[in-house]
């Protein structure tokens, strides 16, 4: 998960820049950084950052996804669904860094996964499938034990969709997840509001033991911010941990948040 800078454009010229763009869902914004990355807002709010490079995540809450990825014990060619596509910004580097590894990625707007096509050179089929589909019924329609890995970055504002985020949900993801998978979410949190404590036991309950990864200060609720759930077998704590330790910003792996 190298942080390399670069001055190169991050989505190609001629695209407009600092404009709203209308969506399916309401309108999108590219905004180039100075360290070469652009960010991506959706509705107003910085939902995803791309880079020229691949192998680079920008976002924080993206870093710890790609680190619970990499503490499990992958299978030899991974079949992962992404919940909440965006620009692809994740799926994209996951392809990158498993080659071997596919994926379906999902999002509710039918119009942004097609303009991220357009904008950035996004892997293609059979490495990365997009289509729009709502995030219950992308998962809800899965057959028993079919994915390997279940991303979920799907957001309505600052939090998370409730129908995404409750049991129904949850125990499809555990049964469409095969033994030994791992289902991943990022969670957001607003000082005040409790929708994560349903969102974290509702894993629980399906799954028995969740971590998760996030600032202190998030985790315990006194900032508004990003919390990564990890739910599954065959992922390495102590890894995360060490991890965790590692990051350029404050982060802590916590087995008993929200309970």
């Amino acid at each position: 998960m190298s942080r390399r800078s670069t001055t190169s454009p991050a989505v190609a010229e001629g695209v407009a820049r600092g404009v709203d763009m209308p969506i399916s869902t309401g309108v999108v914004r590219l905004t180039d950084e100075p360290g070469g990355s652009t960010t991506v807002w959706v509705r107003g709010v910085p939902s995803s950052s791309m880079r020229v490079e691949k192998d680079v995540l920008d976002f924080e809450y993206m870093r710890h996804i790609a680190a619970v990825i990499e503490a499990w014990q992958r299978p030899a060619r991974m079949l992962a669904l992404h919940v909440g596509a965006g620009v692809c910004t994740m799926a994209r580097y996951l392809v990158h860094a498993y080659p071997d590894s596919r994926h379906i990625a999902v999002d509710i707007d039918t119009a942004l996964p097609e303009l991220a096509r357009q904008w950035w050179d996004l892997p293609r089929s059979p490495q990365l499938r997009v289509r729009a589909q709502d995030g219950l019924d992308a998962v809800a329609s899965r057959h028993d034990d079919s994915l390997d890995v279940l991303v979920r970055d799907a957001f309505s504002e600052a939090l998370t969709p409730p129908t995404l985020a409750d049991a129904v949900w949850w125990s499809h993801a555990r049964r469409t997840v095969r033994a030994g998978g791992v289902v991943v979410a990022n969670v957001g949190t607003v000082p005040g509001s409790a929708a994560h404590v349903a969102d974290a036991a509702a894993a629980r309950a399906a799954f028995g033991d969740v971590v998760a990864i996030g600032e202190p200060a998030v985790l315990k609720g006194k900032r508004r911010g990003n919390v990564v759930l990890a739910a599954g077998a065959g992922l390495n704590v102590d890894e995360l941990r060490r991890y965790a330790a590692s990051a350029p910003l404050p982060t802590v792996v916590d087995a008993a948040w929200a309970r």
